[in-house]
């Protein structure tokens, strides 16, 4: 039983971190894409290559499962995000820009102030009333999106 719930929040953190760096981890996805094609663009050019170090095959087949890996991840992340109510797709999208700041210092975590006061501007613009949610609510709300994001890469074969 202990280690089902050890892989359950190794499985939690995983998919918390690309959820929250979604936005990086999609500019790291491009960029592997990029890095790839130059790679197979220049692979074989007719003539006989010196032995470098390494061999080139396996280099690009491991690069080749990283792209996948991130194009599972990203669409699983990308899954998760239709699946949200917009309060909660702008909960996610203000917890997001919270952690970019990584303003976390001793006591309660940074991120819960910075997501309270905007999360609450947003509501009194959009439905007339402010509401600041409490971080019990927030961490609710987190972890409901971190559960359905794991069970959608459950699916997909990454967790």
């Amino acid at each position: 039983m202990v280690e089902l719930a050890i892989d359950i929040n190794a499985q939690n953190r995983e998919a918390l971190k690309w959820i929250l760096n979604y936005h990086e981890l999609r500019k790291a996805y491009i960029s592997l894409t990029e890095e790839f094609s130059e790679i197979a663009a220049t692979a074989y050019t007719g003539m006989p290559h010196g032995s470098g170090v390494g061999n080139p095959t396996m280099h690009k087949s491991i690069k080749l499962m990283d792209l996948e890996y991130h194009k599972k991840w990203l669409i699983v992340i990308e899954m998760m995000e239709r699946t949200l109510s917009e309060k909660r797709q702008v909960y996610l999208e203000f917890r997001r820009r919270a952690e970019c700041l990584d303003n976390n210092a001793v006591g309660r975590p940074g991120w819960v102030g910075y997501v309270q006061a905007r999360y609450a501007d947003w509501h009194e613009r959009r439905y007339g009333q402010g509401y600041p949610p409490s971080k019990q609510t927030m961490s609710k709300w987190m972890n409901d999106i971190v559960d359905v994001t794991v069970r959608l890469a459950i699916r997909q074969g990454i967790l």
